[in-house]
């Protein structure tokens, strides 16, 4: 399923389930099956200690091994999330962060449950509050690093819509009411377009485009360009 396909299917699910299940379907295409969307710090609808997940497919197995072990507070993958921005796959956590010998276990064990070639996609709200995807493949064999933008974007959509349902009052704020301008920029990043590019098509400069975009984002309480396109789509601001 293509992006501008998946996010009108997200848009005009009825319920939060059905929402799942799509994000369900186009990580599925690309193999990764397993998905654990979760509250990693304090938020105000779900309880990021007593469970560990809002929804998830993971193995029921696995998960009770994982409450009962006490990995909620060793997952270096929840921990990575909550400091990171980007999305990344755990061979690159594992390659780049020093893991103690817990948090190795929780990586190997998981493993051993059949989860492999993981990935991870940060979420940040604007009260500092994060969610986070957790995603895997139970056969394995993925190259999670070529898949990853556009994981991204499947999940940036993804947390838009449920979020909408299960929390409708929340994105009030979304509708905001940019410039002509920042309209223009915007619209010129929901096609990939650089900073760049997008000043040599409205004849101004990469800093002027810069500046547009940070405005964009403080209006949109949006983390990253992708963010405040997936909102501005949502809301009707810009088309595709």
């Amino acid at each position: 399923m293509r992006v501008d396909d998946f996010i009108e299917a997200t848009n005009t699910a009825a319920t939060p389930e059905e929402v799942f299940g799509h994000y369900e379907r186009v990580l599925g295409a690309i193999g990764m099956d397993r998905i654990m969307y979760s509250a990693l710090t304090s938020h105000s609808t779900y309880d990021s200690i007593a469970a560990p997940s809002v929804m998830r497919n993971y193995p029921e197995d696995w998960i009770k091994h994982y409450v009962a072990r006490g990995y909620i507070q060793k997952d270096p993958v929840r921990t990575h999330t909550i400091c990171s921005r980007v999305p990344y796959t755990w061979k690159e956590m594992m390659e780049t962060v020093s893991l103690t010998k817990e948090e190795r276990c929780v990586m190997e064990e998981g493993e051993e449950a059949g989860l492999f070639d993981g990935a991870a996609v940060p979420l940040h709200g604007p009260f500092g509050e994060v969610m986070g995807v957790g995603m895997a493949s139970s056969v394995g064999g993925i190259d999670t690093k070529v898949h990853l933008a556009r994981i991204h974007a499947y999940t940036v959509q993804f947390h838009t819509a449920f979020t909408a349902l299960t929390q409708p009052n929340s994105l009030k704020n979304n509708l905001v009411s940019l410039t002509p301008r920042e309209r223009e920029v915007l619209q010129w990043c929901a096609t990939g377009k650089s900073n760049w590019t997008i000043g040599e098509i409205l004849n101004i400069s990469e800093h002027g485009v810069e500046f547009h975009i940070r405005n964009i984002l403080t209006k949109m309480n949006a983390d990253s360009r992708l963010t405040a396109v997936v909102k501005a789509l949502r809301n009707g601001i810009i088309t595709y």
